[in-house]
């Protein structure tokens, strides 16, 4: 079992034996997926967004300002709680935002990996541990559904920083139930690399029925909450629950947004499509007036061409019945005229355009978002590998360090899985350079499977299937490669060496031979 550094004085508490009513994985994702609506860590996202008295239909967003971010980054450890609730508002308020936090978290290609046994090269190995180890450590791996349930975490270590979880795994699957960042304290480090943390039991006070039907292990973290009193309220996650990771691993005490110097940015862009929308709106605007004319040369002001009430009985029918809602008329002592609105509409979509450019080629990677930047596939090759470097450097050697201090908890005997520094981007590549080993002879064939998205275990059972079952290479003979057949082959591929090579020196012989007779 991994053993983790303290962050402080906490001591374990370790979980009470299950019992009969505690629910599976798949029950706990599916009641999560029902109730994430009302679950406090997902309605705390928008718990000063949204104002809980109206109905959805008339909820109301609290507007943030540059003058309040700019209180929030002058106090960083007082405001964690506000530039948090800040980052989720314009994650779901601006697009661009959400852009760049999805092509971070996206990166990761977790089924490129590769699963190790233990190995001894003093020592005489056995085979039969060895691929009881690989076999039950693929079929774990094969359960936990590791793409899709990191995929959740790394969308939120890029929009707050820290993921805060728990594990639950059983027969059905695995899901991590996310907890409310506002109720929970990294505590301390694992020696694997990945992070402890201590959650405020309070949370539970209101909260009973959702205690009941979690079950373990919060039930045995809230008893030994009511028996320590006040003094125990802040209870270590179990190491084999626990799940957190951080993008910013460097300070454990501050949890901030990744993108928290951006967020001045993302609120100028904000404000300038608001303004757009307004430009929008008036550049179909327009006013017409209708001008009450005077006689010529006539000193009574009121001496008019036509009779007013006869010009206001037109004017009433022309807005009541001929006027759309967005052009506005009025009587003026004039003649007929019109004003529109339109003139600023060109510059205030540059604007956005330049904006929006701006933010993504700021974020110290994500250029590629805003392609009209990129020229030429040498510039397109190194911004993606930057922005690899910079998404996965942190966070994969955690989620490696996770999956690793998971199964150790799993297996007495578990197979070491490593997962490769690769992104959507550049694995193409990745999987170049793997070829070009196993044409040298390394042990990489597997490796090889997993970055065509198949696990170990799926490449072994279709070769099974193919050679064992099937007999595929040698029904199919075009598919034998040239290179790898013998001379004693006669079904088919390439010829052998033997069969076809003519010396210059057996040439030259048959030469002399044809000019002696």
């Amino acid at each position: 079992m991994a053993r983790k550094v303290s962050a402080s004085n906490d001591t374990k508490v370790a979980p009470a034996p299950s019992q009969p009513t505690q629910p599976t994985a798949a029950e706990i994702r599916e009641w999560y997926e029902k109730n994430k609506n009302n679950f406090a860590a997902a309605s705390e996202a928008l718990k000063q967004l949204r104002d809980v008295t109206k109905t959805t239909s008339n909820r109301t967003i609290t507007a943030f300002n540059k003058e309040s971010l700019r209180g929030y980054l002058q106090n960083i450890a007082s405001n964690e709680t506000n530039l948090r609730n800040l980052s989720r508002y314009l994650f779901y308020r601006c697009h661009a935002y959400y852009r760049l936090i999805l092509y971070n978290a996206t990166m990761f290609c977790l089924d490129a990996r590769t699963v190790i046994p233990s190995y001894d090269l003093a020592k005489n190995n056995d085979k039969k541990k060895m691929l009881k180890s690989y076999n039950t450590t693929l079929h774990i791996l094969e359960n936990m559904n590791l793409q899709y349930e990191f995929l959740k975490v790394y969308v939120t270590n890029f929009r707050e920083d820290v993921y805060y979880g728990c594990c639950y795994y059983d027969d059905t699957g695995m899901f991590f139930l996310p907890l409310d960042p506002d109720y929970c304290r990294i505590s301390g480090i694992y020696q694997t690399g990945d992070f402890a943390f201590s959650m405020d039991m309070t949370y539970f006070r209101s909260r009973q029925e959702m205690l009941e039907f979690l079950g373990e292990p919060f039930q045995s973290m809230w008893r030994a909450y009511e028996s320590g009193g006040n003094s125990a309220r802040w209870q270590p996650m179990p190491d084999e629950y626990c799940v957190c990771l951080k993008a910013r691993p460097e300070d454990w005490e501050t949890a901030i947004p990744v993108f928290s110097g951006l967020l001045n940015s993302i609120i100028n862009l904000i404000d300038l499509e608001d303004i757009q929308a307004v430009s929008d709106a008036q550049a179909i605007y327009k006013m017409i007036w209708m001008e009450l004319e005077t006689i010529t040369g006539s000193k009574d002001v009121d001496d008019w061409k036509v009779n007013p009430a006869l010009v206001i009985d037109y004017f009433n029918r022309m807005i009541n019945e001929a006027l759309p809602d967005y052009i506005s008329a009025t009587i003026v002592p004039g003649k007929l005229n019109t004003i529109t609105f339109d003139d600023d509409k060109a510059t205030d979509t540059n604007k956005i355009s330049k904006s929006t450019e701006t933010l993504f080629n700021s974020s110290g990677g994500a250029q590629i978002l805003n392609s009209s930047t990129i020229s030429g596939s040498t510039a397109f090759n190194a911004a993606v590998k930057a922005d690899t470097e910079f998404a996965i450097s942190f966070l994969l050697p955690q989620t490696q360090a996770w999956v690793n201090r998971f199964l150790s908890y799993q297996l007495s005997n578990p197979s070491k899985v490593k997962f490769f520094e690769v992104s959507t981007y550049t694995i193409d590549g990745f999987k170049e350079s793997i070829l070009k080993d196993a044409q040298h002879g390394l042990p990489v064939k597997l490796i090889l499977g997993s970055l065509e998205g198949l696990s170990a275990l799926d490449v072994m059972s279709l070769n099974y299937l193919e050679e064992e079952c099937l007999d595929i290479s040698k029904k199919f003979i075009p598919l034998s490669s040239s290179y790898t057949q013998s001379g004693a082959d006669t079904e088919g591929g390439a010829p052998t060496k033997s069969d076809t090579e003519i010396s210059d020196d057996g040439e030259a012989s048959r030469d002399k031979a044809d000019a002696a007779n």
